[in-house]
């Protein structure tokens, strides 16, 4: 027996081990010869055995380093596929098969993007020809051994499939699936929240904000002396996050500087912005919000345009609902409370859970309607939320559309999403992976000593104190928020 010819074949049954000098040259030649004869084209550093069988390509194209072990078999091909993937022996690729890049198909798994047809009975079903919707595989996917993928399947990125699995639906992203048929057995994502890298993720993003907010917020300091109320507002939140006084006067005099502020009235500054800030302050507004007694509160809502601006409707259902908080906390009156939730709980949505019509599937400002709408009452009163659960799936659906990357939009989806949660489970994981995403993504917005900002827009009072309580938000709904050693007080208070 020639044991040197046994030997020298283990790189093309190991395809992705370093190939000697002769066989980098064979290669060469021989993917040269694959290319002439089926039209197969090839990416950089890819290795293909000439114990592979590749017959009656269509139409094949692959990335860079991929690898085709011994006796895979791959035929009838409509073929795309990504970078650096393995196709390893005994396995099988059939039909019209798109795969992304990474992915690994272990020994003898199938893929078979091509069927039969065969829904007559008076003809053979060998003469009622073929169908190709074809299969699709996304970026990352390790297919197991054995596994069976039909036509017309779709399996997402990121995904395991168990051995010997039959894959006859779609698979979503992030998951292991297994069975016959295969089932999803668990969410990938749902370790990745106690991980040792996002616990010190927070933790270190909590000390810094600690040892730094005095010094971000008194470089706003500027903003003080344009006449506004927010940002004086937005100083006092900041400073009791972090159980502080206010870093820019001393504690009685900036109180009687937002006293000073009141106007009577009952807009937004007046209920909220004010409201807010005394009570995190440890202060009450000089006066209740009288109107609140002689209102008609279902006529008030009624006339509000849900449906043309759902978030002008939120907005104002917001400062009615938290005038109606601050008379009963501050000022121990009576309140029209079944009013309020009772209008709200005829009106909301049973198939969405929003107020309001989405605008041909754009739900941004239903979702940023539904935010103010509960914020200042189911939220603020402790009162369960209404269809919670189909809550949760609009906010997931609009969550993977197109907007803007701001601390409005990010808050208006992580508060339904935290609210519901404290209701249901429904879709924890999902969510939960949004989370470690957008966390990742603002932790870095910080600026040293100088606070919030994306991009290269300045830094403000109210970004700083948004994006201190987004944060916040964030890390309550991983259940994470006691390594922060802060929390929101005033407006975006959750506690």
């Amino acid at each position: 027996m020639n044991y040197d010819e046994f030997f020298e074949k283990e790189n093309y049954f190991l395809p992705w081990n370093e190939l000697t000098e002769a066989q980098r040259e064979e290669q060469r030649a021989f993917l040269r010869e694959l290319t002439l004869r089926t039209g197969f084209v090839f990416g950089e550093g890819c290795v293909v055995s000439p114990e592979a069988h590749i017959y009656e390509v269509r139409r094949a194209k692959v990335g860079d380093n991929v690898k085709i072990a011994s006796h895979a078999l791959l035929r009838r091909l409509e073929l795309t596929m990504g970078d650096d993937c393995t196709v390893n022996t005994y396995a099988v690729l059939h039909g019209k098969i798109t795969v992304g890049s990474n992915v690994s198909i272990a020994p003898g798994a199938k893929l078979f993007g091509e069927n039969h047809n065969f829904d007559r009975l008076d003809i053979p079903f060998k003469r009622q020809g073929n169908r190709r919707e074809g299969i699709i595989v996304g970026d990352d996917v390790w297919i197991g051994a054995d596994v069976i993928i039909v036509d017309g399947v779709k399996v997402g990125s990121h995904v395991v499939l168990a051995a010997g699995s039959v894959v006859v639906n779609d698979i979503p992203d992030c998951v292991l699936a297994g069975g016959n048929p295969a089932r999803i057995i668990r969410d990938r994502r749902a370790a990745l929240k106690d991980s040792p890298e996002t616990e010190r993720l927070i933790s270190d993003f909590g000390g810094i904000a600690r040892e730094q907010w005095r010094a971000a917020a008194e470089d706003c300091s500027g903003e003080l002396g344009d006449g506004g109320i927010r940002p004086w507002c937005d100083g006092a939140e900041i400073a009791a996050m972090f159980g502080e006084k206010p870093p820019f006067t001393d504690r009685d005099k900036y109180v009687e500087k937002l006293h000073s502020m009141e106007t009577g009235g009952h807009g937004y500054e007046t209920v909220m912005s004010l409201g807010y800030a005394l009570a995190a302050l440890g202060e009450k507004l000089r006066k209740p919000f009288d109107y609140v007694d002689a209102l008609d509160v279902s006529a008030r809502l009624s006339c509000l345009p849900w449906d043309s601006d759902p978030w002008d409707g939120g907005h104002n259902a917001d400062i009615l609902a938290s005038a109606m908080y601050f008379n009963r906390t501050m000022f121990n009156k009576p309140i029209p409370e079944n009013e309020l939730f009772g209008w709200l709980g005829r009106n909301i949505s049973p198939q969405t859970g929003m107020w309001g019509r989405d605008r041909e599937g754009d739900f941004l400002l239903p979702v940023n309607g539904w935010y103010r709408t509960v914020r200042g009452s189911y939220g603020q009163f402790g009162v369960p939320v209404p269809w919670a659960e189909r809550t949760i799936d609009t906010v997931l659906r609009h969550k993977n559309s197109e907007f803007e990357f701001n601390a409005c939009n990010v808050l208006d989806i992580i508060y339904p999403l935290w609210l519901c949660g404290e209701q249901t489970a429904y879709r924890r994981t999902e969510g939960e992976a949004w989370a470690l995403d957008v966390l990742g993504r603002v932790i870095p917005l910080w600026r040293p000593g100088f606070g919030f900002a994306p991009e290269k827009d300045p830094v403000t009072l109210k970004g700083t104190e948004m994006w201190l309580a987004i944060i916040y938000n964030l890390c309550k709904y991983l259940g994470k928020e006691k390594l922060l050693g802060y929390s929101p007080r005033g407006v975006h208070k959750i506690d």
